[in-house]
């Protein structure tokens, strides 16, 4: 007797349930639902369509597309008809495309309207024209048939009453990797190894005919196929198909389309789990203490008793997916332990499983009773998983053996010798260990391992885990790279590229990406061994290089960094493909072409610039410099922004669309030799003028003006009490103060920042004539409650986000000093670490040199000891705080005319001479 293939068993499926939804498209307008029983039609008038067509038995046929019903039939049409299915990622390059059409001889092409005019550059490329079937209901406006007129092929009874002909050893499908390495190979799956794959999957998930899966990952993705094609299919289970991947699709897909199952690689997962936690945060403190303690309480029942009260506790959690989700699955990538042990306390159990497309998908996975959360479970039955050479740790290379690994890779017999052992173990080339129970956990790739001069070795996906733990990062991929400051030669050091979160910048009013992202890396940097941490990086303005699979490709990134040949410049040869017709009208319209002028004034290495471009990643604009392209802007086009939307403006494309929308009505001029004169007449910016406006009739300085003689002396008591208190808890030892007395205000106080406390420190040595004067621009988010709304008028701050508002703080900074103020200003603008003096920005400098004032250098020490950052511990430690002679910055580079040089040896100096002071108090520490 025949042993039973997949496709029987799709029949079988199918014949049972004819009535029964196989397919649903959710669209924007409405629903389309596929029935077993027209389903197996179609799949019978695909394959004997392929059959007329003359695509024999073992012949390869691709499919170009985005998920959608039509390409899951056509997928099964091809297996029915004894083909080889090709499924190929429809954003693959062109090149991409043309290699995997060529190498595996497809003979004939179901393709995506979208996809068509790829395909067709594709076919060009290889010299050969390739037989297409457009994906669509409708024929192509060119002469191609439909998926329709395929479908509604009538076929003779015959061939419906005969069994597919395709047998266990039969090639299935031919998958093409697109591997890390940069080298893809085709991997060649049997009937058998479907077969296998799916009943040994089928144990472990429990799939019914009244499942109803939402199908998120492309379906040429492996594990995709593994749920959405093979056991949906065999088993009778409806699969939801959607026509975006947007949020409201999604939510759609989930509730509308009733779904039980999903299956999603892990980044889906951490996206719904912010914007769970981020709704949390959203809430007043005592539902967020409440919701934690719920968390906890679940974790325990679910940990302790084995009772889940997630559905209870978080109801609005869980009907915010459907809530009838019973299977949720994370595949492809490792899974941060972190996120998984909230969703287990939150109710969800999220199975993991491992494995590689060479393995049909999953060998492992855990189990609904024992999913041991870090892990990636234990083998599927019949499937045998080891580690080769495993060190003190228990630590190898994980080798699988079983019905589920593919015989070999398809034309490559080089790639086959390495990738088996002599007794026929398939290497997968992830290092991995078992616990005592049998759970494997995966450490990362083989070929990714960083070996350090210490001899420690590096697995940069953890270090990468945790680090995107902070909200500020999108996406991090730690390399190892030449350190050139090693005497060992051949040394490494850690460096990662890391993708900001812009949403989340955006949402926080953040302009300066860099300064955030390093004060989180810091942050995150202080948790781990020394050796894990990260010493240099750089920030990357689009989403990392990723396989079909998500596997960064970590080759592809190293050669950026070692060539810096990325995203910022592209040659000549590639803008062709650069820019899109789109692109072209921003750049090309007058307020892009304004602005492409601007950017050259003040970054003249820029060679190129398109819409995408991040006005900081990309062009090298700190936060001074994008507040003088904006300002020059202004003038340029005669316009005005509203602060509050252009600090939402990242990019090149977003600043052009906001200053069109600005200029309408606007004299704007139109040829791009007319801009430029306009440009170049304000071609050299001035600090000077832009400040001119800052007058003492600022609304946010009238309040500084006004008479406060019972709040002064109220603040000054505080700031004496605070004095007491410091010297007699943290010893603090002052000198130069005196200083203060003897100068005539307007001027400028600068302190290095170490921190939360050195405002208070600081400021309780001021004598009251000091304390009178002086006023402060602080970040608004510290002021933004009714109790530090009152602390700030008692203490002269000006709540204004200097990050977000840089313009405005300095001009209401301007406008102070002309009243005769004291400014108190902390230019690193972020405490430090270990004491260590961070960059000093230049809006002190800038102030001091333009309107003629002095400027008071103050060190402080000792204060990131007592409260450190990342901390909520107070510690008692000693303090110090030592005040310079004034720095008269018209004295500084009298000669110079260049003020840029000007503002840049003035804060040079300043930042001198605390360093100065800092060295000698530290070296009495010592005497």
């Amino acid at each position: 007797m025949r042993t039973q293939t997949f496709c029987q068993r799709v029949v079988e499926a199918a014949s049972i349930r004819p009535d029964n939804v196989a397919m649903m498209l959710i669209e924007s307008n409405g629903v389309e639902t596929v029935t077993f029983g027209s389903l197996l039609a179609q799949i019978r008038s695909i394959a004997y369509r392929l059959e007329q067509e003359q695509i024999a038995f073992g012949d390869r046929v691709a499919i170009i597309g985005e998920n959608h019903p039509h390409w899951a039939i056509a997928y099964l049409g091809i297996l029915y008809r004894g083909a080889v299915v090709t499924p190929l990622d429809p954003a693959a390059t062109t090149t991409a495309l043309a290699a995997f059409l060529k190498d595996s001889e497809a003979r004939l092409a179901f393709v995506s309207p979208a996809s068509l005019d790829k395909f067709y550059a594709a076919c060009e490329r290889t010299g050969e024209k390739i037989p297409a079937v457009v994906l669509a209901s409708l024929a192509s406006p060119n002469g191609l048939p439909s998926f329709a007129d395929w479908t509604q092929t009538p076929t003779p009874r015959a061939f419906n009453e005969a069994l597919p002909s395709a047998g266990p050893e039969d090639l299935a499908v031919l998958i093409y990797t697109s591997g890390t390495t940069g080298v893809p190979k085709a991997v060649p799956l049997t009937h058998g190894n479907i077969y296998a794959e799916s009943d040994k999957v089928q144990e472990v998930m429990r799939i019914t005919d009244g499942e109803v899966i939402l199908s998120l990952l492309p379906l040429f993705h492996a594990y995709s196929q593994i749920v959405n094609l093979w056991l949906a299919t065999i088993i009778g289970a409806r699969v939801v198909y959607l026509t975006e991947l947007s949020s409201v699709q999604i939510e759609r897909g989930l509730k509308q389309g009733g779904a039980t199952a999903l299956v999603g690689v892990p980044r889906l997962w951490y996206l719904f789990h912010q914007k769970i936690f981020d709704a949390v945060r959203a809430k007043p403190a005592p539902l967020r203490a409440l919701f934690r303690a719920m968390l906890a309480l679940n974790g325990g029942l679910r940990d302790l008793f084995g009772i889940n009260a997630g559905s209870l506790f978080f109801r609005p959690v869980h009907q915010s997916f459907g809530g009838r989700l019973r299977l949720a699955v994370s595949a492809g990538a490792s899974f941060d332990e972190r996120v998984a042990k909230d969703f287990h306390r939150l109710g969800f159990t999220i199975l993991q499983g491992y494995g590689l497309t060479e393995t049909s998908g999953a060998a492992t996975v855990t189990r609904f009773e024992d999913n041991k959360i870090g892990s990636v479970g234990t083998p599927l039955n019949g499937i045998e998983v080891r580690i080769d050479e495993p060190g003190e740790a228990g630590i190898g290379e994980v080798l699988i053996r079983g019905p589920i690994v593919m015989q070999g890779y398809y034309h490559n017999p080089e790639a086959n010798r390495l990738a088996f052992t002599a007794d026929g173990w398939f290497r997968s080339g992830d290092l991995g260990r078992f616990d005592k129970q049998g759970h494997l956990y995966i450490v990362g790739r083989k070929k990714d391992v960083i070996l350090l001069p210490s001899g420690k070795n590096v697995f940069p996906e953890d270090v990468e885990a945790h680090y995107e733990h902070s909200p500020f990062v999108s996406e991090v991929c730690v390399l190892g790279v030449k350190d050139e400051s090693s005497q060992f030669k051949g040394a490494e050091k850690l460096c990662a590229v890391v993708v900001p979160n812009f949403d989340y910048l955006k949402a926080q009013r953040i302009a300066n990406a860099r300064e955030w992202i390093v004060w989180e890396l810091e942050n995150l940097g202080r948790e781990l061994p020394e050796y894990q941490r990260i010493h240099d990086f750089v920030l990357r303005a689009e989403p990392l290089p990723r396989t079909a699979t998500r596997k960064v490709r970590r080759f592809e990134l190293k050669n950026e960094l070692e060539t810096g040949n990325g995203f910022r410049q592209p040659t000549r040869d590639t803008k062709q493909d650069f820019f899109t017709a789109t692109d072209d009208t921003l750049v090309d319209s007058p307020a892009g072409r304004a602005l492409a002028t601007v950017i050259r004034l003040h970054a003249p290495e820029v060679t190129v610039i398109h819409p995408k471009m991040n006005l900081e990643i990309d062009l090298g604009l700190d936060s001074l410099a994008r507040a003088e392209c904006i300002v020059h802007l202004e003038h340029t086009l005669g316009i005005e922004f509203d602060p509050e939307e252009v600090i939402a403006a990242h990019k090149v494309g977003e600043l052009i669309q906001l200053a069109t929308a600005k200029s309408v009505g606007k004299a704007v001029p139109p040829t791009d030799k007319d801009l430029l004169g306009a440009a170049a007449a304000n071609a050299e910016f001035r600090w000077g003028e832009v400040l001119g406006s800052a007058t003492t009739n600022l609304p946010e300085v009238q309040p500084l003006l006004k008479p406060k003689t019972a709040t002064t002396l109220l603040a000054f008591l505080i700031l004496r009490l605070a004095y007491v208190m410091a010297r007699l808890l943290f010893r603090m030892d002052v000198k130069g103060s005196e200083v203060l007395s003897r100068l005539k205000p307007p001027y400028i106080i600068c302190p290095n920042h170490q921190s939360y406390i050195d405002p208070l420190l600081v400021c309780s040595v001021y004598p009251r004539s000091v304390t009178r004067n002086v006023f402060h621009v602080g970040a608004s988010m510290y002021f933004s409650s009714f109790a530090m709304a009152q602390l700030a008028q008692l203490i002269n701050v000006v709540p204004i986000d200097p990050d977000a508002q840089l313009l405005r703080a300095m001009r209401v900074g301007a406008g102070g000093l002309r009243a005769g103020k004291i400014l108190d200003i902390y230019p690193e603008g972020q405490r430090s670490f270990d004491g260590k003096l961070q960059e000093f920005k230049k809006g002190a400098a800038i102030l001091a040199a333009e309107l003629k004032v002095p400027i008071v250098p103050v060190a402080l020490d000792g204060a990131h000891l007592i409260w450190p950052r990342k901390s909520r511990r107070f510690r008692l430690a000693k303090v110090k705080v030592s005040f310079g002679e004034p720095i008269d910055t018209r004295q500084v580079a009298p000669e110079e005319t260049n003020q840029e040089l000007v503002y840049e040896k003035v804060i040079a100096l300043v930042k001198e001479r605390i360093q100065q002071m800092l060295d000698e108090m530290r070296r009495q520490d010592l005497c």
